[in-house]
């Protein structure tokens, strides 16, 4: 009579520790990129935040007023604050075009990803209502909403 083979080989559960390994190495880096977008992701909702400020401070013919209160907003993980001086935008200025109105969202030094610590996403305002990534931008295009590329 053959005896019952009760629990499993060295070698079994040294092929089971490696599989293991390989898929935390492979899930490791995966999920921080994962974290590091959902935190500057935060940039979209304060930002939407912000625009209603913008179009009533355009009507004025200035990007932002001497008002800190309604001209920046303080989320969880970073600031957003209206920047730019005067509006640029002209009856000829496309839908497209820019107004010379920006928002610009500061990533927190302490509390976030370390990809994305005190990086900054500024956004140009432009004539349609919209955003897009501009000039001054140090966060890497992989972590930035794709909205705004």
């Amino acid at each position: 009579m053959k005896a019952l083979q009760k629990g499993f080989t060295l070698i079994e559960l040294m092929i089971v520790i490696a599989i293991i390994g390989i898929l935390a190495a492979i899930a490791v880096p995966a999920y921080s990129d994962y974290i590091a977008r959902s935190q500057a992701a935060e940039a979209s909702s304060l930002a939407a935040g912000l625009k209603t400020q913008v179009v009533d401070n355009m009507q004025n013919s200035v990007c932002k007023t001497d008002n800190t209160a309604i001209d920046e907003q303080e989320g969880k993980y970073g600031t957003a604050k209206i920047t730019g001086d005067n509006v640029t935008m002209t009856s000829a200025t496309s839908a497209m075009g820019d107004t010379g109105c920006k928002i610009e969202y500061t990533v927190k030094g302490s509390g976030v990803s370390a990809a994305i610590k005190d990086k900054k996403l500024v956004l140009s305002v432009l004539k349609n209502g919209s955003l897009r990534k501009t000039t001054g931008t140090t966060m890497d295009d992989k972590y930035i909403p794709k909205a705004y590329l």
